[in-house]
């Protein structure tokens, strides 16, 4: 049996109509035989391609984290603030605006009359003073010649020096005519007391005779007249008591003596005890006075304001001669020559605790747009070890208000605690338009901190990974 072989076709495709066609087709017909417009499905990969190519960038692209702080630009050696000590009255100045001055100059005088005039009263009672003690501790010597012991200052006059001499003889002279008055009286009693002595002496040697005779008369009396023997007793009695008077003038005279040597060394005591407190008073009086002199030389000192750097004068305050100036008035303001710029920033207390020295800078100078001039880089050389307090300004209060209820802060109301940043500028130079224009101390500037950095994905999954961690849960 012969076989035969079937073929199966497959199925060919419709022939594809022209465009031309198409269009004399029915209208359902055209809509079914009408092939889709490939550009939907190429805008669909399209949007899908830039979701899947966005979705990997965030994934692997990171921002930086900043954390901003507003401050200004100042010297290394700060600027230094010219400050009178005293009031005074302005008699010159030597310096204008801009000026440059050297360390040590005289930038203004204040008029030194009042201080001068002081200096000129203290030395007149400082060399008083000097002279009382020379004097005091030339009575002190008591020598035979006290001129030759007074040793006034060198520098007294002569006028000053011949008066305290007069004043020394005087002194001198008095104390001694006191002390040979006294010896005097004692010479006077101690003669008296021989007088005494000798009588006393010369009774002793009469009594015994006159006795004898008595005890004569009174042998004779039995044989002779009694009248005789009453007269030699009576003269015996006159002579016994006219000792016994004697004796007693003896120790009146003695204890006089004794009287007169104890004024004497009263009178020496009194006369040093009262030349020590003078010259104790006056070595306190000189003292003082050195004291009051030394101060008194240096607030004149201050009548003339110097330079304690070498810089530029700026705000220079004061223009009057005459005018009155007060104590801690700031009347001018030196900047450092050749001091390299820094930037002083106030960092929030927020961010505090993520900002380190050596940490990288961007400085945008408020002076200058950032987008027409760019920024300047930086570093953080150092970061205060405490807080400081100070007022928040207006329109931050106000921010601040307003978000009061979705924020905690533990600062005092109206207040902010901040701390105090300093910033190295690498290159304080900026180019506007055709010139290179340099940083000047006092401008504000915004510091950018660079803190870390973050997935730029993280932001769009924080929402997210807040919700799951808050979600589900009941106070």
């Amino acid at each position: 049996m012969k076989s035969t072989s079937r073929i199966i076709p497959f199925p060919t495709l419709p022939k594809s109509r022209s465009a031309e066609e198409l269009e004399f087709l029915p209208a359902a017909l055209e809509i079914v035989e009408t092939p889709p417009s490939p550009l939907g499905r190429a805008i669909g990969a399209t949007l899908l391609a830039m979701l899947v190519f966005g979705l990997s960038w965030a994934s692997f692209s990171r921002v930086d984290i900043v954390a901003t702080a507003t401050g200004k630009v100042i010297p290394t050696g700060r600027s230094k603030v010219i400050q009178p000590f005293e009031t005074g009255v302005v008699r010159t100045i030597r310096v204008s605006e801009g000026e440059f001055v050297s360390s040590g100059q005289i930038v203004i005088e204040l008029d030194p009359t009042i201080a001068d005039g002081e200096i000129t009263h203290l030395q007149g009672d400082l060399k008083s003073a000097q002279l009382d003690t020379a004097r005091l501790k030339a009575a002190l010597a008591d020598t035979d010649d006290p001129l030759g012991a007074f040793q006034p200052p060198e520098s007294a006059s002569a006028d000053l020096v011949a008066m305290q001499r007069q004043f020394l003889i005087a002194q001198v002279s008095e104390h001694r005519a006191k002390i040979a008055s006294l010896d005097g009286q004692k010479a006077q009693k101690e003669a008296a007391l021989a007088t005494i002595t000798a009588t006393i002496n010369k009774l002793d040697a009469v009594i015994p005779t006159i006795e004898e005779r008595v005890n004569i008369r009174k042998t004779l009396n039995e044989f002779g007249s009694r009248l005789q023997y009453f007269e030699v007793l009576q003269q015996l009695t006159e002579s016994q008591q006219e000792r016994l008077v004697q004796k007693t003038h003896a120790t009146e005279m003695q204890a006089a003596i004794a009287t007169i040597l104890e004024t004497r060394s009263q009178t020496r005591a009194e006369y040093r005890r009262t030349l020590l407190g003078d010259l104790a008073e006056a070595e306190r009086k000189a003292a003082g006075f050195a004291a009051d002199l030394s101060k008194a030389e240096q607030r004149a000192k201050f009548q003339s304001l110097t330079a304690p750097v070498s810089g530029t004068v700026q705000q220079l305050a004061v223009h009057t001669i005459g005018g009155v100036v007060t104590p801690a008035q700031a009347l001018m303001v030196i900047v450092p020559l050749d001091s390299k710029l820094e930037v002083e920033a106030a960092v929030n207390n927020r961010d505090i605790g993520f900002v380190h020295a050596g940490d990288q800078v961007a400085i945008k100078v408020d002076t200058f747009d950032y987008t027409r001039y760019g920024l300047l880089q930086g570093k953080v050389l150092s970061i205060s070890s405490d807080a400081v307090t100070r007022d928040v300004p207006g329109e931050k209060s106000i921010d601040r208000q307003a978000v009061g209820s979705t924020s905690t802060t533990s600062e005092p109301k109206g207040q902010e605690m901040t701390y105090v940043a300093r910033i190295s500028v690498l290159n304080p130079n900026l180019r506007i338009d055709d010139r290179v224009v340099s940083l000047a101390p006092g401008m504000a500037v915004t510091a950018e901190i660079k803190t870390g950095s973050r997935r730029l994905i993280s932001y769009l999954l924080s929402p997210l990974a807040k919700y799951k961690q808050e979600s589900m849960r009941e106070r």
